[in-house]
């Protein structure tokens, strides 16, 4: 799932700010100190708190919020959400936010970030608009669509790869702009809304490396219009397709251990130690996390400063107890760290694969799944150390 502009904004903040709320409590806050219409008929009251949380891991996206809010937005109160008495921890909220704030600084970073959320407020309310053709280009495109289509539906391609294509691309048209389902709902009978198409004429039509199901509407656009950038940009999205099947693949191997599922249900139930300085910088982190994965130690640095002797404390107890095989578990971190590394993917996407691989085994929360890979970045089963 692509990640939104307001789950990044807020997953940043977050690692600042949140202290012991819940990602709920911590978006329903942020959304409090830029609403300005506080009346009783408060569209805010309205949203559950699972939607909040699926605003905060991207789960939800918050347009229709967000249509509900635009008009009556007020930064005046912001700043007040993200005060600190840290100048640390300002001088890295600076930094992390440079490109998306132009100009922030540590005396105007609570407004810049104001007016940052109100921008992704806005932009979320607002039409995706398209350009307007002529009724007789619009009619001449529907027809050869159409026709197409047809054709396309009854492609062998279609029948003996189509199934395969699907699953690959986790049941959606992959093309740019487009997230149609490719299987749907029909009276209760599952129908199929996808027609499969050549990346390339030019290479062999049986390699499925060279296909892509898509929905019918774009496919027919693309059979039209196949231009050599057309074919170049369906051919980058294929190879990203590809790769995250590999991935998922490579990770499929590693069997969770039954008692982990134990410590991730606990996690979300533990206390904020007292005296916690979110400022530390762990020496484990800061020699392993590379200097241009900021975003990625700001989130793991704020995770290991609460939660990494609770966590340990929880392996430690569930292992003596036999409902966990700590040793065991570890080396399957380790494990899954070095295939993923051997695929020469970077650190966030190590990172970003690692949380998926144990939420997808486990089926607990992704907030808690992140927590234990942080906590085995700092233990050193994950990243290696930083060479001078």
């Amino acid at each position: 799932m692509q990640e939104t502009a307001f789950q990044k904004f807020a997953q940043t903040l977050a690692a600042y700010f949140q202290g012991e709320k819940s990602p709920e409590e911590f978006t329903r806050e942020m959304f409090d100190h830029i609403y300005a219409n506080l009346e009783d008929d408060n569209p805010l009251d309205d949203v559950s708190e699972r939607s909040y949380r699926g605003y905060f891991y991207g789960e939800n996206d918050i347009t229709a919020l967000a249509k509900k809010i635009a008009k009556e937005l007020d930064t005046v109160l912001f700043p007040s959400f993200v005060e600190t008495e840290y100048d640390e921890t300002i001088e890295d909220i600076c930094k992390v936010f440079k490109d998306e704030c132009p100009g922030i600084n540590s005396d105007n970073y609570g407004k810049k970030l104001g007016e940052r959320l109100k921008e992704i407020i806005i932009q979320a309310a607002t039409p995706k608009r398209k350009k307007r053709k002529s009724p007789s280009a619009v009619i001449k495109a529907d027809e050869e669509m159409k026709e197409i289509s047809v054709l396309s539906s009854a492609s062998p391609l279609k029948e003996k790869y189509g199934v395969l294509l699907v699953a690959e691309e986790g049941s959606v048209c992959p093309c740019d702009g487009c997230s149609k389902p490719l299987f749907m709902n029909v009276n209760g009978h599952l129908g199929l809304n996808f027609d499969v198409a050549v990346i390339d004429p030019e290479k062999p039509e049986n390699d499925t490396n060279n296909l892509v199901a898509m929905c019918p509407e774009c496919c027919a656009r693309y059979s039209i219009g196949r231009a050599p950038e057309s074919v170049q940009r369906l051919q980058e999205i294929k190879n990203h397709l590809i790769d995250l099947t590999d991935s998922r693949e490579l990770v499929a191997t590693q069997k969770i251990d039954e008692g982990v599922r134990r410590v991730l249900e606990k996690i979300p139930s533990i206390s904020k130690p007292r005296d916690v300085d979110l400022n530390y910088d762990p020496v484990a982190l800061r020699q392993k996390i590379e200097a241009k994965n900021l975003l990625l130690y700001v989130r793991t640095q704020a995770q290991v400063n609460i939660y990494f002797n609770a966590v340990h404390e929880i392996f430690q107890q569930l292992s003596k107890e036999g409902k966990l095989r700590f040793k065991p578990f570890c080396n399957q971190v380790k494990i899954t760290y070095l295939n993923l590394k051997d695929k020469g993917y970077d650190q966030q996407r190590i990172f970003d694969e690692m949380v998926d691989w144990l939420q997808t085994s486990t089926n607990e929360e992704r907030g808690s799944c992140e927590v234990i890979i942080s906590y085995f970045i700092q233990k050193c089963e994950v990243f290696d150390v930083i060479t001078e």
